[in-house]
């Protein structure tokens, strides 16, 4: 492993005589992969490279929580690759060699006829790699693509069961081979039906605890020092207390309303509010400091628009109804543009992360009827089931694209349905976009 602080590569003898310190310059190791679980071994290298990714090379400011999700996109995104399930295609193709040798292997150290012994061996890795293909399609632990994938290849195990295998074993007079092509290809065929319709009972498991990562971001920073651009939690004294007046005297044509202190101050951190002349607030008031000067200069615009931006969650789906509130902005003639996320806009997704908690089912069962209204069938289906997906699964730089184009794309709001926005439902001045990211 290289020391992040000279670059001396150390093998575990070098960090073990040296008590954990690089040989060169003596700079602690924050992590000992060899003391860690297969799928969560971490390197100083590897930490260090998440924090300049999430970043954008110490450009973007970015919370924890977004580095935990990187984090653990990583260390699944490798836990795949090593694996069998990182493309299963090509391994089948490639452990034809091995099979063939261990055929002709068994027949000579038994002295059988390669004839009786090749469709044996053959059967039971067949039978192995379809058990193994089905887990990885059924497996909290992989990402949704990759169980798609798993899908697809059983599908394809069984075209080549029942079309090539079958045919060959009646070419070369094998019965156990005729039995296990007809019986393991049908199998395939109905384990890839059952797979796909289990998909939706599926949800996206953490590989690695919350609680475990903010060990290992303690003793990062113990070490290491933070990152000067990881946010601390929000503070309403984060900001100047008192606006200058030549600020106040103007208005904004736009403002953000966040469900969560944190992506608002994330926003805010970056600049986003100076690059796109709006204002960001959160539904509980944050920043404090300047919430009711910055409202009072809201309401003097007229042609004010307002983008709601949280999570896709039951609670998150309460901030569009509250801004119609009397202490936000009543006025039908305001539009009200909820960027997302909506489950509409990410549930085809297969490359997002859908979590899934009992608390978020509960919560979502509990929504009010005009909410549960405004959902779909399969939005309230994927709800009620307990998935959801936070605003902070996505890098600083994602996110900030994602509103900018948002805001772009609805600078004029002459628009229809199968557009890029849409009226989500028959109250005026309510309009959703149609993706997210």
């Amino acid at each position: 492993m290289k020391c992040i602080s000279c670059g001396t590569d150390n093998n575990l003898k070098d960090r073990t005589g040296n008590m954990g310190r690089c040989k060169s310059c003596n700079h602690p190791f924050a992590f000992e992969p060899t003391a860690m679980p297969t799928n969560t071994k971490l390197t100083d290298p590897f930490f260090a490279k998440l924090i300049i990714d999430i970043s954008a090379n110490n450009t973007l400011f970015f919370t924890p929580r977004q580095l935990y999700y990187l984090l653990d996109k990583r260390l699944r995104s490798r836990f795949i690759r090593a694996g069998f399930a990182a493309n299963p295609i090509p391994a089948i193709g490639c452990s034809a060699f091995p099979i063939i040798f261990a055929s002709f292997w068994v027949s000579g150290f038994f002295n059988l006829s390669p004839v009786l012994v090749t469709p044996i061996i053959v059967s039971l890795a067949a039978t192995w790699i379809v058990w193994l293909v089905s887990r990885n399609a059924l497996s909290n632990q992989l990402n949704r693509r990759t169980r798609q994938t798993s899908i697809t290849t059983l599908k394809v195990l069984a075209g080549i069961l029942l079309l090539v295998g079958f045919p060959a074993s009646i070419i070369v007079k094998t019965p156990i081979g005729i039995i296990f092509s007809i019986g393991l290809g049908i199998a395939a065929a109905w384990l890839s039906w059952h797979c796909k319709r289990q998909q939706s009972k599926i949800f996206d498991k953490f590989l690695v605890e919350q609680t475990q990562f903010d060990t290992w971001l303690e003793r990062w920073h113990s070490i290491n020092n933070a990152s000067e651009k990881m946010l601390p939690l929000p503070r309403s004294n984060s900001l100047p207390a008192a606006p200058n007046p030549e600020v106040t005297a103007y208005s904004f044509d736009r403002v953000v309303v966040c469900d969560k202190s944190s992506i608002a101050q994330l926003l805010i951190s970056n600049n986003f509010h100076f690059e796109n002349n709006c204002a960001i607030l959160t539904i509980d008031g944050y920043p404090q400091n300047i919430f009711t000067t910055t409202m009072e200069m809201l309401r003097r615009n007229p042609d004010l628009k307002v983008y709601a931006l949280h999570n896709c969650s039951p609670s998150g789906f309460k901030l569009i109804r509250r801004l119609r509130e009397e202490t936000w902005f009543p006025n039908p003639a305001i539009p009200i543009i909820d960027v997302g996320i909506l489950p509409r806009q990410i549930m085809d997704n297969i490359d997002v992360m859908t979590p899934q908690s009992t608390a978020s089912a509960q919560t979502s069962q509990q929504l009010p009827p005009d909410i549960r209204a405004s959902l779909n069938p399969e939005e309230l289906a994927w709800l009620d089931a307990g998935c959801y997906l936070e605003l902070e699964s996505f890098p600083p730089q994602k996110l900030i694209q994602i509103l900018h184009r948002a805001i772009n794309e609805s600078r004029e709001l002459a628009v229809i349905e199968g557009g890029d926005m849409v009226i989500i439902d028959s109250s005026p001045g309510f309009y959703a976009v149609e993706s997210f990211g």
